[in-house]
């Protein structure tokens, strides 16, 4: 719920093709994981796949606290 109203905010002319766009970007998310965990578990096993999950939500905790700093002028 909180997308769809970021993306209505962000693009309230547009909002259809904002949707359609983040729709497009969360498949594409689930396709691009999959396909490297199901690389990471085939050549390193599946402890591996606990490791690399950990590092991506680590990185996206640091983006969001430095995003979250940012100050946005309008």
């Amino acid at each position: 719920v909180g997308w769809w109203s970021w993306v209505a905010r962000t693009m309230p002319d547009n909002a259809e093709a904002g949707g359609g766009l983040m729709v497009a970007v969360v498949q594409l998310s689930i396709a691009l994981g999959s396909t490297i965990g199901g690389l990471i578990f085939d050549t390193a096993g599946y402890p591996s796949t606990f490791v690399a999950s950990a590092g991506v939500l680590l990185l996206s905790a640091c983006l969001t606290w430095q995003a979250s700093r940012t100050k946005v002028s309008r």
